[in-house]
């Protein structure tokens, strides 16, 4: 096998190789390892560049170089993030402001000494299978149990904040008292920290089935109202969802449904995530008392919250984990549509064109979410009957947009409709009859209604048939 030939091979050449890092932690858990973490003692790093080379594809990464990675010829799909031991030491405030030194002769323990937490700082002896545990990180695992490793963790590396919070969430840890209060201490700290690096950290903690739980301790550790200030804010706006309730609770139980409910089709969708937990942001600055119903309101509410999470999403760049700012707004923007039973089929079709056929599952999820968080958890038979309504007219495949129309520009243009904006509104014209009346969606039916479009939209007279011209854009 490749990867316990260059392993042996590592041997040969006099290195110690440990596992270390998450990926220990993850197989005492029992977790299937995607990738692994290498640490290579008693051997320079470009000896272990020459010794890996012939087994697989060698990439330096990291500052001053300082980690391989590392993939075997043979088994290609397994990656390994390789490195030398090294000391850390803080030079500022920021992620980035550190001094690095890697020395091949440090004892492995020294390497683990500057962890963050205890359960991420073992390593198993991958020759003798040894567990090297100097702060007893496999007591704290099997605690559930999560611990600082030294007293200055946060201060040196603010990151540690958010990580800490994304494991307590994923792994239902508790999290140690002298590292909570530090936690509580360093909070401010997170200011420092790139939003890539926070952001990134906020994907690992959605992949939790109860993100509330990371949520409720960034709260009270003073983390929320550093990266969450509009969250944050919604523990003082009460509501009449249940006796005592907030817009905060109430946001927790729709976030924790999106995550894990098993009726929701898209749980642990990261956009339906997001969408849910900025979905209510806007009830703070909505909130009134309405006398005639004799109850709060919060009229418009999901226009404000658009708006929120617009500039939210802006500053903190979600785009570098998968996210598509646009499907958010409108999940949050649209949450609110009505789910009656006698809406028509026309009525449907023209939801799902508003919408559009990508997203409106994920709307669906995320008002089933809303309901779910709400006063009547069970009362879901709206939302279902509609889904399976969406459903349905989805299986159809009836036109939603111009592409699904059976006429293209090209037959425009063959019967004298000019490329242009008039050509635009001639399509969109068909595209209205067609969502109300799918069979008309024929070639020959279409274009026989060309002559009574354009004359309703006091089009110029027909020219002579021309094809497009380079350059030109046909819808």
């Amino acid at each position: 096998m490749e990867t316990a030939r260059f392993l042996q091979d590592l041997w040969n050449k006099g290195a110690e190789v440990y596992q270390v890092g998450g990926s220990v932690r993850d197989h005492l858990l029992g977790i299937p390892l995607k990738d692994r973490d290498l640490l290579v003692c008693k051997l320079p790093m470009e000896a272990l560049k020459q010794a890996l080379s012939p087994f697989g594809k060698v990439a330096l990464v990291g500052k001053s170089f300082g980690v391989i990675k590392f993939s075997p010829h043979q088994n290609p799909e397994e990656n390994y993030d390789i490195a030398l031991p090294r000391l850390e030491k803080s030079t500022g405030v920021g992620h980035r402001d550190f001094e690095v030194r890697y020395d091949p002769h440090l004892p492995v323990e020294e390497d683990l000494g500057r962890r963050d937490f205890t359960v991420n700082a073992m390593a198993i002896h991958l020759k003798t299978n040894e567990l090297v545990d100097p702060f007893h990180g496999k007591k704290d695992l099997a605690d559930q149990k999560l611990r600082q490793v030294f007293p200055n963790a946060f201060s040196e590396d603010p990151l540690r904040l958010i990580r800490a919070i994304q494991f307590a969430a994923r792994f239902q840890f508790t999290i140690e008292l002298v590292t909570w209060e530090a936690m509580k201490q360093h909070a401010p700290l997170i200011q420092t920290v790139s939003a890539e690096r926070i952001i990134e950290e906020f994907r690992k903690l959605f992949l939790a089935s109860k993100p509330s739980y990371g949520f409720d301790l960034m709260r009270d550790c003073g983390l929320l109202n550093e990266i969450f200030p509009e969250i944050a804010t919604l523990t003082k706006v009460e509501q009449d969802k249940l006796p005592g309730d907030n817009v905060y609770q109430h946001t927790m139980r729709v976030l924790d449904a999106a995550a894990s409910d098993s009726l929701i089709q898209h749980k642990g969708d990261l956009e339906l995530l997001l969408a849910a937990l900025f979905h209510d942001v806007g009830k703070e600055k909505t909130r009134q008392f309405d006398p005639q119903k004799n109850r709060i309101v919060f009229y418009a509410h999901q226009m404000v919250s658009t708006k929120i999470v617009r500039r939210w999403m802006k500053k903190m760049k979600v785009e570098t984990i998968g996210i598509n700012p646009k499907n958010v707004e409108v999940l949050v923007h649209q949450h609110m549509f009505e789910t009656k039973s006698y809406f028509t089929e026309k009525a449907i079709r023209r939801f799902i064109r508003k919408i559009t056929p990508e997203l409106i599952e994920k709307l669906l999820d995320l008002r089933l979410a809303d309901n779910r968080g709400g006063k009547y958890p069970k009362s879901i038979n709206g939302v279902l009957k509609m889904r399976a309504r969406v459903q349905d007219e989805l299986a159809k495949k009836p036109p939603f947009g111009p592409k699904d129309l059976a006429v293209t520009g090209y037959d425009l243009m063959d019967i004298g409709i000019p490329a242009g904006p008039m050509m635009g509104k001639i399509i969109h014209a068909l595209l209205e009859v067609v969502l109300d009346e799918p069979e008309q969606n024929t070639k020959e039916a279409l274009l026989a209604l060309v002559p009574k479009i354009r004359e309703t939209l006091d089009v110029v007279p027909l020219k002579t048939s021309s094809r497009r011209k380079s350059g030109s854009i046909i819808p």
